[in-house]
């Protein structure tokens, strides 16, 4: 899907070619594919289930009482923080929704299970 593909030989005198293969722009990309490839099935499911109820997956998901937003519905004082800046991006919002549950909850079941007993992560 994302892939840098870069050949170099130091062995040889003539110049060898380097191949890149350019990412697509952050917004291109699927929040939920990388999650996919980032976790294992299990903790994927997890996520999916808490995603699903935060946001279904929309990154543009706004709360109307408080300044919760995008997929995983941090709020501005998560992201803070977190030392990352808000953005619009599902995959840079799910980067900042999987270290705010590695540092409250360790695993996406973690927060998955705080959630069903309080109704929030």
């Amino acid at each position: 899907m994302l892939a840098i593909v870069i050949q170099i030989s130091i062995t040889t005198e003539t110049a060898v070619p380097i191949v890149y293969t350019e990412r697509p722009p952050l917004m291109q990309v699927s929040a939920k594919e990388v999650a996919k490839e980032l976790l294992n099935k299990e903790q994927y499911l997890c996520l999916t289930k808490l995603i699903g109820r935060e946001s279904a997956w929309k990154s543009t998901a706004q709360n109307p009482r408080s300044s919760a937003s995008g997929i995983g519905q941090l709020l501005n004082a998560t992201y803070s923080s977190l030392g990352m800046k808000k953005s619009n991006a599902g995959v840079s919002q799910l980067v900042a929704t999987l270290s705010y549950i590695s540092r409250r909850h360790s695993t996406p079941c973690g927060a998955w299970k705080h959630f069903q007993k309080k109704g929030y992560y």
